[in-house]
């Protein structure tokens, strides 16, 4: 999780510097200094997933494919119990609404609501990029081969309209070289 916080991050970063989707105004000044702690924290909600089914070899069954998906509305349940002292309240609202919107997909195919385009908050889409690119890269028992940085490059490119904001998509790509 630290490296999807490293990942949003320097996407974040970039997004500030251009002045990409007002970014700054829409996520607030403060969540310069906490937003890739943030953005670490975005599975929050994985804690009431069993480690045998995280790690499962095979296909899922539709129960099991639920399960997982919910990780994003048990994300609420989770933090429910959890104050981080240096979040400020307007902080813990975007840590809510990128730990259950991260799936959520540009063209409204996500889940858990089934946002679509601007309606995901824009945490959530940030967050969506580096977590998916994460989980390309990441060694899993469940995945035959590991997949290369560029083939991971190449298939979140791929997905600019689909899964990701296109102009997210382009924010990556110059973010990319430093994962």
């Amino acid at each position: 999780m630290e490296q999807v916080g490293k990942y949003a991050d320097l996407m974040y970063q970039f997004m500030i510097k251009t002045n990409m989707e007002n970014v700054n105004v829409i996520l607030g000044g403060e969540f310069r200094d906490v937003g890739r702690w943030i953005f670490a924290l975005h599975d929050v909600g994985r804690h009431y997933i069993p480690f045998a089914l995280l790690n499962k070899v095979g296909k899922l069954t539709p129960e099991e494919m639920q399960t997982i998906k919910d990780h994003t509305v048990n994300a609420r349940r989770a933090m429910k119990t959890i104050y981080i002292q240096p979040f400020s309240d307007e902080m813990m609202l975007r840590w809510e609404e990128i730990s259950v919107y991260h799936h959520e997909r540009f063209d409204g195919t996500g889940y858990p609501e089934g946002l679509a385009g601007e309606a995901i908050p824009l945490g959530a889409r940030i967050c969506a990029i580096a977590d998916a690119y994460e989980g390309i890269i990441s060694w899993k028992p469940y995945k035959k081969k590991q997949t290369t940085k560029q083939e991971a490059a190449e298939i979140i490119e791929s997905e600019a309209g689909k899964q990701f904001q296109p102009q997210l998509v382009e924010a990556f790509k110059h973010c990319v070289a430093e994962f």
